[in-house]
């Protein structure tokens, strides 16, 4: 019987995700994914997590709780920097040991440290400690490692596109599944390429208001947590774009706007998707979304408001959500918004 490994579904699981899911795979284990963000999972979250986290930690205990007797391990890695710049905020850092020691009976914990500053090869050896404490060979270790960086270039490729995460990772799963001789790894370029095209954004929809909706991942995608924001918007006729859809190469070259780079890794690439928006004049207005209780966006949120200012007085809109956060409120908050950017617009949606 194949190794269970669950992977809740909060925080960096929208990052990566199909690397992950990618690794395990090769290596023989089955994985095993929370379900989406219910009022159960969040409840349980806050049972078990201290009182002063903000939601989305508070979040990611439910899932993994969620996950306590269906499987043999929990992946839990401990990020502290992939790009050698900024670190991830410390509750990241930090989230191992929060997790078994708020969380009783939980299986053991697979917590590679993955910190690029502890040099150039230390993301590979920390995969390969997992995958050795799997009961792998070094050799399927290495496979596994290469075709799950690949699989993550896909992922990140296909965001950038215009996909959302869901959408991104269905299309995976299906390359995943069609994709099973050495034959038919040719065409996967090809499978990417023609997905890429398909989500290009029409004439069509450049007559909508656009508007960015800008924030930490885990805040943009988890539908229950927004209360549907990413819905409600199309349903108001917006197209919408976030910060997954800036190339890694053109938030570089907004990096050096920036006065000073931030401490923490989701926070630059947020700034930096920005000023990329203002930039190319991409967008009516802006949509921040931020957690209570985080210290990084209430730095980022000031900064924001400030840059919209400065750049054209650029429409803003800053949603602060935790687990109070009531449906009926944001999406009178939304309709008012655009209704004004329809309005400035002097044109009818």
């Amino acid at each position: 019987m194949a190794i269970r490994i669950g992977i809740p579904r909060a925080l960096a699981y929208y990052s990566f995700y199909p690397q992950w899911k990618t690794f395990f795979e090769e290596l023989g284990a089955e994985i095993v994914l929370s379900p989406p963000t219910n009022k159960h999972i969040v409840n349980q979250g806050i049972r078990d997590t201290v009182t002063d986290a903000c939601i989305p930690i508070k979040v990611y205990h439910g899932h993994v709780a969620s996950l306590v007797d269906k499987v043999d391990y929990i992946f839990v890695p401990r990020l502290v920097s992939i790009d050698g710049e900024a670190t991830f905020c410390p509750k990241f850092l930090g989230l191992p040991d929060m997790i078994r020691s708020s969380i009783k009976g939980i299986p053991p914990l697979l917590s590679p440290r993955l910190d690029i500053r502890d040099g150039r090869f230390a993301p590979v050896k920390a995969w390969i400690r997992v995958a050795k404490a799997l009961g792998a060979g070094y050799q399927q270790a290495l496979r596994a490692y290469r075709k799950s960086v690949k699989f993550r270039q896909y992922y990140d490729e296909l965001l950038t596109s215009g996909m959302l995460p869901n959408e991104a990772t269905a299309l995976l799963d299906r390359l995943t599944v069609s994709l099973r001789t050495e034959r038919k790894r040719l065409s996967e370029a090809n499978t990417i390429a023609s997905a890429k095209a398909s989500s290009i954004p029409t004439l069509e929809s450049q007559n909508h208001i656009r508007l960015a909706v800008v924030g930490y991942p885990y805040m943009i995608y988890d539908e229950f947590v927004n209360c549907g924001l990413l819905d409600t918007l199309k349903r108001l006729g917006a197209s919408i774009f976030t910060p997954e859809m800036v190339s890694a190469k053109d938030r570089r070259a907004q990096a050096k706007k920036q006065p000073k780079y931030l401490f923490w890794y989701y926070s630059n690439q947020v700034v930096r998707s920005v000023y990329h928006f203002i930039q190319e004049e991409m967008v009516d207005g802006l949509i921040h979304l931020t957690a209570f209780a985080c210290g990084p966006d209430a730095m980022v949120d000031r900064l924001l408001e400030l840059d919209c200012k400065k750049n054209g007085r650029i429409p803003y809109l800053s949603l602060c959500l935790d687990e109070h956060t009531g449906r009926a409120g944001i999406i009178t908050r939304l309709e008012a918004f655009t209704d004004m950017l329809v309005r400035k617009r002097g044109g009818k949606q």
